[in-house]
């Protein structure tokens, strides 16, 4: 409990003075609790902060040679990608537990604008 006061005095001068009347009441204990949940919720954002600028392991997205253009979902833990590697398109299938290689999209031989449009073409092609 003498820790949660030398914490109190760091964070809020206030909230010791209080600690020092004497007074059990509610509020002091209330204040108390609210200074050691502001306290932990700033080392933790600080913590989050830290982490995303330093090591960037939780950065969204990065640079690479590989790029998921459009996901479309056919059902549960199954769907259909189309991703670009280094300049070039493919067209992927994946299943619960793999993926396969459907078709290697050309843009030459069917410039299309959507994903709908280059399945179609790719069907027409069959």
């Amino acid at each position: 409990m003498r820790w949660l006061t030398v914490m109190s005095w760091m964070i809020w001068p206030s909230l010791a003075l209080a600690d020092e009347s004497g007074g059990d009441g509610l509020l002091p204990a209330g204040l108390k609790m609210m200074s050691a949940l502001v306290a932990v919720l700033g080392v933790i954002l600080l913590l989050y902060a830290l982490s995303r600028r330093k090591s960037g392991f939780l950065s969204a997205r990065r640079a690479g040679a590989i790029k998921v253009v459009e996901t479309r979902y056919l059902g549960p833990k199954k769907a259909l990608f189309l991703v670009e590697v280094r300049g070039e398109e493919y067209l992927l299938g994946g299943g619960q537990d793999r993926i396969e290689l459907i078709s290697r999209i050309d843009r030459k031989k069917a410039p299309a604008s959507s994903f709908e449009e280059t399945l179609r073409n790719q069907e027409l092609n069959r």
